[in-house]
């Protein structure tokens, strides 16, 4: 159950431009936010999820980062935090002056090439019932990566938090069992996905990136058992999660589909694929206010939308596939802020009510199970984002006046 793989995201930083360093003496690496965090509220409590960039375009020298110290608000809404070793590196995405993948060891240094650049990821935990702070600051301490004496050094730098609250949506299914994979935390995949912004030109330009997927969810579906497949597990109709009603999670216009992508045999990720054509079949939708509904891996022949329409929540807009770059029938969701479904950013969102069910783990793709799974009462739970592998029922998630619609067709595997 993947969105895009470690292999799609190599790729993405691959594609972007080569920069030849032409200065004869060190400078100090620019640091700039990605997108300006904003309070996210989850089953867990509220995060703020950022990213830094990290500029070492200028500079003839390799610079070493040592670590990171971040602190922002006063007294009871005070937050300090510090990455070094493998904290660090394991949140640190390198890349050289040509743009390719540095390897950093997992227990560090971080070593920033010269021309090349860092993304920083970052999941500060908030305290319940208290501000945000209004902004973070942060000091970046950098040494030489020769070990060379004297060249240590501090970058300083600011960033504004966000007060605007997430976007409020329904869920995008009905029913039981519905497994929130890789929703928000520490560690995601999603998230890391850097998808290069193009120039006029076509050419990528050098060190800046769209993160469409930063609070993307990939939605499988289990029985009471633990089991995400019942039958042979290379085969899709064997999945529960595989042609269930996809569902308008909010009132819009739809702004783009996709359709005609095969559905793939699991449970591995079919050879091949791209960012372009890893979300399979897809549909975007204007929910408002400048924010849109993503809805990928759809069903072949499936969709029941067209660009222009305007549907209501809860309305079924197609059914839930297997197309794209997938391991197994998923439903991949996000919301953000723009119309494309690369060329855009992931901005925070919850559902407005959902029954908390347990929790799923350990995902076993031989035996079609979840190793670690745990159930409990459904515990009604509303305006929050669900915890990463969190199990849910959709509590009513369908609107009271859904338009209706035919029966909708189910295809063979690839077709």
């Amino acid at each position: 159950m993947r969105g895009i793989p470690a292999g799609g995201r190599r790729a993405a930083i691959t594609v972007l431009a080569t920069l030849a360093c032409t200065l004869a003496q060190a400078a100090d690496p620019t640091i700039t936010v990605q997108f300006a965090p904003a309070p996210l509220p989850t089953v867990k409590g509220p995060v703020l999820v950022y990213e830094l960039n990290v500029h070492n375009f200028d500079s003839a020298e390799c610079a070493r980062l040592a670590g990171v110290a971040m602190a922002g608000g006063v007294e009871a809404a005070a937050l300090a935090g510090h990455w070094s070793g493998s904290a660090l590196a394991g949140n640190a995405l390198v890349y050289s002056g040509a743009m390719k993948p540095v390897a950093t060891p997992p227990e560090g240094p971080v070593d920033i090439p010269a021309g090349g650049g860092a993304i920083l990821y970052f999941h500060v935990p908030l305290a319940n019932a208290v501000p945000a702070p209004s902004a973070l600051r942060h000091e970046l301490a950098f040494e030489s990566c020769d070990g060379v004496a004297g060249q240590a050094r501090q970058v300083e730098v600011e960033i504004p938090v966000s007060a605007e609250p997430p976007v409020v949506v329904g869920l995008p299914f009905e029913g039981a069992g519905w497994v929130a994979g890789d929703a928000v935390n520490d560690r995601g995949v999603h998230r890391r996905t850097a998808i290069p912004v193009e120039g006029a030109g076509g050419q990528p330009l050098l060190g800046r990136f769209h993160v469409p997927e930063r609070y993307a969810i990939d939605w499988v579906m289990t029985d009471d058992q633990a089991r995400r497949a019942i039958g042979p597990v290379d085969r899709n109709e064997s999945y529960l999660a595989f042609g269930q009603e996809i569902l308008a999670a909010a009132d819009g216009v739809i702004v783009a589909v996709r359709d005609g992508f095969p559905n793939h045999t699991p449970p591995y990720n079919p050879p091949g694929q791209t960012t372009q054509t890893a979300a399979g079949n897809y549909i975007m939708q204007d929910i408002g206010g400048g924010r849109f509904a993503f809805y990928a891996h759809l069903v072949p022949g499936s969709l029941r939308v067209a660009v222009g329409d305007e549907v209501r929540r809860g309305e079924v807009i197609a059914l839930l596939g297997n197309s794209g770059n997938t391991s197994e029938p998923h439903l991949h969701f996000h919301v953000s802020d723009g119309p494309d479904p690369l060329m855009s950013e992931g901005v925070p969102f919850v559902f407005d009510h959902f029954a908390a069910a347990g929790h799923a783990d350990g995902m076993n793709e031989e035996s079609g199970r979840f190793d670690d799974w745990q159930a409990h009462h459904p515990l009604p739970t509303r305006g929050l984002m669900p915890a990463s592998f969190q199990t849910i029922d959709t509590h009513g998630a369908r609107s009271l006046h859904p338009r209706p619609l035919p029966p909708l067709p189910i295809r063979a595997p690839g077709g």
